[in-house]
């Protein structure tokens, strides 16, 4: 009778595991979800190690590890990104805007968000990063810059916000990086996902469309809230960033199926923070490097 249930047990943790299988495999994930794999992002060995021994440790690899293969899968991503949108923004403006989304938190979406503009940058062109998670978006973080003054605050009637003549640039900040404008998410406001649906948000990215080459909007997780739904409307293309050996496939799958039924098409999947044996099957990056070899 022991054994007959200790063999039950087995079988129901086989089950379990087989239901939540893990993001792994890019071949599988095109499968699944009918969606390109565009970028497979190694984990930086440097970044992680900063990222342990010091608290505040800079996590953009410019900083950290621009000698590397997840930097080179960065600008790789940029390359892919270039060909692929339009030459003219969706609206009609001068602005191409890239929304970065995934489907749960502690994924990587803020750290490809961050990166990404970062090297979008370095081709001299006008950037604006906007961190579009008025909940708990951390994007700030990266660019050690504060919170506050952002993009809840636009719309706050205690900073004169709703007012046509409002100061956009009282809420746009630059970053130490060339070229990078940075908007974060302000202070929580009780109506985020109201705020993205209304008139108001529609005429904020008509003004910054004007300003900038690119707009990378970092936004909440789709299982979390429908607000990356709401903001796909503004974009040229809809990214997911999904990560390796974390992500639950399943979760993957569900979410761009949330973008399908609201006629939403994802452009393209990221999977972030390959580990190395899998990197060394799917990468094609060479580490290398001029100078005196010793």
């Amino acid at each position: 009778m022991t054994l007959i249930v200790g063999i039950d047990r087995t079988i129901l943790v086989i089950i379990k595991n087989l239901l939540r299988n893990v993001v792994k495999d890019p071949e599988r994930l095109e499968i699944k979800t009918g969606v390109p794999v565009i970028a497979t992002i190694p984990r930086s060995p440097e970044l992680s190690k900063l990222l342990k021994s010091k608290k505040n440790a800079k996590r953009l690899l410019a900083y950290a590890d621009n000698n590397s293969l997840s930097y080179e899968a960065i600008k790789s991503l940029r390359t892919h990104l270039m060909f692929a949108l339009p030459s003219i923004g969706k609206t009609g403006q001068r602005a191409k805007v890239i929304l970065i989304s995934g489907e749960s938190p502690s994924i990587g979406k803020s750290f490809i968000s961050a990166n990404l503009g970062e090297v979008f940058g370095q081709l001299n062109k006008k950037i604006l990063i906007i961190d579009a998670d008025m909940r708990l978006g951390e994007l700030h973080d990266l660019f050690n810059l504060s919170f506050e003054n952002g993009l809840a605050d636009y719309f706050s009637k205690e900073n004169g916000g709703m007012k046509e003549n409002g100061d956009i640039s009282n809420f746009i900040h630059p970053t130490s990086l060339d070229n990078i404008d940075f908007m974060p998410r302000g202070q929580h406001p009780h109506n985020p996902t109201s705020i993205l649906a209304s008139e108001k948000f529609d005429n904020l990215m008509t003004k910054l469309n004007g300003f900038y080459d690119y707009i990378i909007i970092d936004s909440p997780p789709v299982l979390a809230a429908s607000d990356p739904i709401i903001l796909a409307r503004h974009a040229d293309t809809v990214l997911m960033v999904t990560r390796y050996d974390k992500s639950i496939e399943g979760q993957l799958v569900y979410a761009i199926n949330q973008f399908n039924k609201a006629n939403i098409e994802v452009d393209g999947i990221v999977l972030n923070d390959v580990q190395q044996s899998l990197t060394s099957k799917y990468s094609y990056h060479y580490s290398y490097a001029y100078g005196d070899n010793k």
